[in-house]
């Protein structure tokens, strides 16, 4: 970059020393006159003596004084100059980035200051140290981001004539809320690289203080993180009301969760909810959820948002001024679901050090296609993206995910529908944030300013739809469909005996799985009667502004015998609820289980598994089961311990002890 030119000065500084010299010159010869004509006069007294000795003295002193006044400010011209024209740029470069540096750095707490300023240099260590391959700069998926809806607005404009306006329903306003401009992401992308251009070739632009330039560089992170071994626990609230629903599951966390070091409790009320409450349960709650935040041997911190210059927001969660000191970040409510140790961590996290650079998570939701065009750009898309996962079984494939389906609201009038009855594996377009796993540097993406048109459309919508702008950033960013796992895993009691009753020994829930809520709506929104029409608004506004959707989840049971073909390449995984050793990348030989080494823990326990397993095929064979026989003078007693098998993971011992249960009929006579 050109340096700026010199201020302009009268006289060059050469002149200002030549100047001086011919002062100094002129005076001289002025005093040596004037002594001599002293010297020539006749002083007829001592008191005349005197005078001219004083006024000698004072115009020496004078002299002097203007020669190093002349001297002074020829220096400090001299400085100036040489600062301006000499000042290396990337002392002002550096100091930018001590800016950036500092952004993520200002949210810091007392506690543990020293801990995070560490962990926070040893990530940005970790960016530099990797492989220029698995890391990617923002710039880099800014511009593919940019293709990707330029693409897909050439195919909505090419669009047959036979696929324009083929929709019976109309999607009317539901909000006030004007919705986000078609393809809009790419304007907001293009507008930020084009500011970032003009501040590179600027020195007095590059040199603002103001909040785009001290944010901090963002990168897509690598497709595995197989080393990682701990993980950060993200839960967001406002209100001691749930402070027992997500604590009481917490406390269990801290003693079994292996790898658990962190948990950060993203606080979006003021400091005094929780040190003024007047109900003495909830009361009692806070004081223990402080103390954990004061104690330097607990895990758990709370992040005060509003005393760090944020708002009430959902997306503050998403915040890199949380700081997690781990790659990996679960998410949940505060609210629940809280789902269990062997499905978020032996399953769930397993599967997120596979596949790091999208979101993993065991709450998905489908969206439902309209058109015809959509329909089938989508289901070749997903078998698409299914051969690729079921074919990369060595984690060393190179191939190309399959395009997104456009989504051409204008050329077409598209639109699609929320569907919030069901959690597909297969199919789904998004996760809900209870049982997610995201890589941390997706929130810098989050909060990029480049999203700030986004961020602020979905603060002011009703629903507040940051589980729905999340998924489809994070996918965008990714050009990946997101990663499902099961919800619940089935575990053995090894300590109770086989011989005693199958419900007191199995269980097709972990212990530490907690009910699911009817999460069918968003909290306290579903009363409203317009919920479902403000939802679905939504994520038509969202999939607009992106121009497109990704192909669709593929299941956690993809290349194993539990991925069942339904009609129409509808595909399910069954049983709903798995046992560990039914998971592939869990298990020598799955699909995924090369990707990274395995984990010595999580094997252990297959292994103990399968014992209790081949434990209750031996008691099989002992019990008296007629499975020819009607069960209820309905249907076969076989077909109603498949189903209990099937529906209710049962395994078969129990399917069938349960049939005769509710029917003797099915006992052999």
């Amino acid at each position: 970059m050109s340096s700026a030119s010199p201020p302009s000065s009268p006289l060059p500084p050469s002149d200002h020393h030549n100047n001086g010299a011919t002062i100094s010159s002129t005076s001289n010869e002025n005093f040596e006159s004037h002594l001599l004509q002293q010297k020539r006069r006749r002083r007829p007294t001592n008191s005349n003596d005197n005078d001219s000795s004083f006024l000698t003295s004072k115009m020496l002193l004078r002299i002097l004084g203007g020669m190093l006044f002349l001297w002074g400010l020829s220096s400090l011209y001299l400085g100036s100059y040489y600062h301006v024209q000499h000042q290396d740029f990337t002392t002002t470069v550096h100091k930018m980035q001590q800016n950036k540096d500092d952004f993520i750095r200002r949210g810091d707490k007392a506690k543990a200051t020293a801990t995070r300023t560490s962990d926070s240099t040893k990530q940005r260590t970790d960016i530099d140290n990797a492989a220029p391959s698995t890391i990617i700069h923002e710039t880099e998926v800014f511009k593919s981001v940019i293709e990707r809806v330029k693409r897909t607005e050439e195919q909505c404009n090419n669009v047959p004539e036979h696929h324009v306006d083929t929709l019976t329903k109309s999607l009317l306003p539901a909000t006030d809320l004007p919705p986000l401009p078609e393809g809009g992401v790419a304007v907001a992308l293009e507008r930020w690289l084009n500011n970032q251009d003009n501040q590179r070739s600027s020195e007095e632009e590059a040199t603002t203080n103001n909040d785009d330039d001290v944010y901090p560089t963002c990168y897509i992170p690598p497709p595995k993180s197989c080393d990682v071994s701990t993980y950060t626990l993200v839960i967001m609230s406002h209100t001691t009301e749930r402070l027992e629903a997500f604590m009481d599951p917490l406390a269990d966390m801290v003693n079994s969760w292996p790898g658990l070091n962190e948990i950060i409790i993203v606080w979006n009320s003021p400091r005094t909810t929780l040190t003024s409450v007047s109900d003495e349960k909830q009361r009692q709650y806070a004081i223990k959820l402080l103390s954990w935040d004061t104690d330097p041997n607990h895990p758990l911190r709370i992040f005060f948002s509003l005393e760090e210059g944020l708002a009430n927001n959902l997306l503050n969660r998403y915040h890199p001024k949380i700081q997690p000191k781990n790659e990996a970040v679960f998410y949940f409510d505060d609210d629940g679901p809280f789902f269990s140790k062997e499905a978020m961590v032996d399953s769930g996290f397993e599967m997120w050090k596979r596949n790091s650079n999208v979101q993993v998570g065991a709450f998905p939701r489908n969206i439902r296609y309209l058109s015809k065009r959509m329909k089938d750009a989508g289901k070749k898309g997903l078998m698409e993206s299914i051969d690729i996962v079921t074919n990369n079984v060595h984690g060393d494939s190179g191939a190309t995910y399959p395009p997104f389906t456009p989504f051409c609201r204008n050329a077409t009038g598209d639109h699609v529908e929320y569907n919030y009855f069901t959690f597909p594996d297969y199919n789904a377009h998004m996760l809900l944030p209870s049982g997610s796993i995201l890589h941390r540097n997706y929130l810098c993406f989050i909060w990029h300013p480049a999203f700030e048109e986004l961020r602020t459309w979905v603060v002011h919508h009703k629903t507040m739809p940051d589980d729905m702008t999340v998924s489809t950033l994070v996918s965008h960013l990714s050009g990946r469909a997101p990663r499902t796992v099961p919800q619940k895993i089935s575990t053995f009691n090894t300590r109770r005996r086989l011989t005693e009753d199958s419900s007191e020994y199995y269980s097709d829930i972990s212990a530490n799985d907690a009910p699911i809520p009817n999460q069918s709506h968003r909290r306290l929104l579903w009363k409203n009667p317009n919920w479902a029409k403000w939802r679905e608004e939504a994520i038509n506004s969202i999939l607009n502004y992106f121009g497109s959707i990704h192909p669709g989840t593929v299941g956690w049971c993809a290349g194993t015998k539990y991925s069942q073909d339904h009609h129409k390449h509808h595909y399910e995984c069954k049983p709903e609820i798995p046992s560990l050793n039914m998971i592939p990348w869990l298990n020598e030989g799955g699909v995924g289980f090369d990707h990274c080494p395995p984990n010595d823990r999580v094997t252990d326990i297959i292994k103990e598994t399968e014992k209790q397993m081949q434990k209750i095929m031996e008691e099989d064979k002992m019990v008296s089961f007629c499975g020819e026989c009607k069960y209820k003078n309905f249907i076969s007693c076989t077909d109603r311990a498949k189903y209990l098998i099937e529906k209710y993971n049962n395994n078969p011992v129990e399917a069938k002890k349960n049939t005769i249960k509710d029917d003797e009929n099915c006992k052999k006579k």
